[in-house]
């Protein structure tokens, strides 16, 4: 079991049929099918409000919520995840389960501008993989529902955000790095299956340049927090 130290009034303990996401969100084929071998259950695990907590809400952030995935194997389709997400029109914070494993995850997300009631997935941050004994977090840290929710994407960022930074540009650096990541995993690949030496001394020089501009990436990171 989850130990996130909550008042016991949050819990909701819901269990959420598959079906419902499937029509909410006109799921096709394709992606019933990843719920079915991907999900066991989906649990509507605590519900964290002025009412559950006393800590007052936002107008970004009027409540949010913590769900239980119990998965059938260790990987979960981000489109899975997403798509449980964006039916929600509260934050969400995911409890992955996979055997006697957890792992949490978080969106970024905002209110649809059309219609509140879809949400707007900006990115996932994750936690490793812990033993389920071992798991403790402390959630509510926040003068306000939106500081809670704020705090809890941070603890989850790879990096750090310093106090008063602003959280949508860290998120939108923490994207980029990512992308930068990928970019340079796929150069490196290419590189070592390239036999015509032209061809790699110009992919060699792509690389290089995507690294600079991952390094400085984390340089700004590293000058903002010694500031």
């Amino acid at each position: 079991m989850v130990m996130f130290d909550l008042p016991a009034k949050t819990l909701f303990q819901k269990k959420i049929p598959k079906n419902k996401f499937y029509e909410k969100l006109q799921a096709n084929s394709k992606l019933k099918e990843k719920f079915v071998r991907q999900v066991d259950q989906v649990v509507w695990k605590h519900k964290i409000s002025r009412e559950t907590v006393n800590i007052e809400p936002t107008k970004g952030v009027p409540e949010i919520q913590v769900f239980e995935v119990h998965l059938k194997q260790k990987e979960l389709s981000p489109e899975v995840l997403e798509r449980i997400d964006r039916a929600i029109p509260y934050p969400v914070l995911f409890a992955l389960f996979y055997e006697n494993q957890v792992r949490l995850a978080i969106a970024y997300k905002k209110p649809g501008s059309q219609n509140r009631e879809c949400s707007v997935v900006e990115h996932y941050f994750y936690s490793d993989w812990q033993n389920i004994n071992e798991f403790s977090m402390e959630l509510l840290k926040g003068l306000n529902l939106q500081a809670v929710y704020d705090n809890m994407i941070k603890s989850l960022m790879p990096m750090e955000v310093e106090s008063g930074q602003d959280l949508e540009e860290a998120v939108q650096k923490q994207k980029q790095a990512e992308k930068l990541e990928l970019e340079i995993a796929k150069l490196e690949s290419k590189i070592n299956k390239e036999r015509q030496f032209n061809r790699k001394v110009k992919l060699n020089l792509e690389l290089q340049e995507k690294k600079k501009e991952l390094q400085q990436i984390w340089d700004k990171e590293d000058i903002h927090g010694q500031a």
